[in-house]
């Protein structure tokens, strides 16, 4: 029998996808989970699990006939390095609109990954709103193909659904956890150095980014997060929302943390090499989301402080060693 607490997961066996059927899980509901990897062992019993692509008509038609309560889209291609041409447009951007579309004709909420990426260069390193997207005055806009093909699929969904749909586009910022391994470079460059830290006692940064700084949010944050938007009554208003932690980090203090845990653990300093940025054009110096709307719209959403997240990375590196 349908639960009406059904939810799917896309992208399911990525970093992301994996933390949000785990958490789907321990909160009771029932999920069904799709990727074209195969299931994480440790997950194979949290979830019912298929091997596919989200945007099988197979399964459009599926949630189009009301199969399942809400739908949580994190499928997609994330590497920032790929190129522009109808792969990443179907798979980030017309894919996901199809999957929007059936979701209306299901009456099925919907909540998708977005990204803070979006924005490109933030002009005046202060936390920055949604609405700012294609403000000139305060942000770049994408410096990217991969970021273009998140806002053009923000974009569309403003103008095609302002009604008949339940839905949440959510604008990570640096999601962080125990699990990025799979995500190569593209892992969040918190977790990149407190690895290189805890593993080999010296780490690389580039030597034009000390000043640099990002919003960081934990992976469970941004579940929990999730699962409360999927189960909010009245839902929250249809719209994109930034999901940070609302502050940022400098690349400096990540490394003071990072010197500071190796020596408490080893009693040697840590090695630092300032390496050339080859790619300065297209790197996001200062991150940080504006989380006034999201606040407004869920005000039970799980929150967390510079301290939470000090207390986050030193778990992080105990984890590493």
């Amino acid at each position: 029998m349908i639960q009406e607490d059904d939810v799917l997961v896309t992208g399911a066996a990525g970093f992301i996808g994996r933390h949000t059927v785990a958490a789907f899980h321990r909160a009771g509901h029932q999920v069904t989970a799709i990727d074209l990897r195969p299931a994480p062992g440790h997950l194979a019993s949290a979830a019912r699990w298929q091997r596919g692509d989200f945007a099988d008509p197979a399964l459009l038609a599926e949630i189009a006939a009301g199969r399942y309560g809400t739908v949580v889209h994190q499928a997609g291609i994330s590497d920032t390095r790929a190129p522009a041409g109808p792969e990443l447009e179907e798979t980030n951007t017309a894919g996901p609109l199809r999957l929007a579309d059936a979701c209306r004709v299901g009456g099925t909420r919907l909540i998708y990954a977005s990204s803070h990426s979006v924005y490109g260069t933030l002009y005046h390193r202060t936390p920055i709103t949604e609405d700012a997207d294609t403000d000139t005055g305060r942000c770049s806009g994408p410096l990217n193909p991969y970021a273009a093909s998140k806002l053009a699929l923000d974009q569309e969904m403003r103008i095609r659904y302002a009604a008949d749909l339940e839905w949440v586009g959510l604008r990570y910022t640096n999601v962080v956890g125990p699990d990025e391994t799979d995500k190569g470079p593209m892992a969040s460059i918190l977790s990149q150095l407190l690895r290189q830290a805890a593993c080999t006692g010296h780490i690389r940064i580039f030597d034009d980014s000390l000043t640099a700084a990002r919003d960081y949010i934990p992976v469970e944050t941004v579940t929990a997060t999730i699962v409360q938007l999927a189960t909010a009554m009245p839902p929250v208003p249809a719209a994109v929302y930034n999901l940070g932690a609302g502050f940022a980090v400098s690349f400096a203090e990540v490394a003071q943390w990072c010197a500071r845990l190796h020596r408490e653990t080893t009693g040697q300093p840590l090695l630092a090499e300032l390496v050339p940025n080859l790619a300065p054009a297209a790197y996001q110096y200062f991150t940080c989301a504006d989380m006034t709307t999201l606040d407004k719209a869920l005000p039970s959403r799980p929150t967390l402080s510079l301290r939470d997240t000090e207390v986050r990375v030193a778990e992080l590196f105990r984890l590493f060693r």
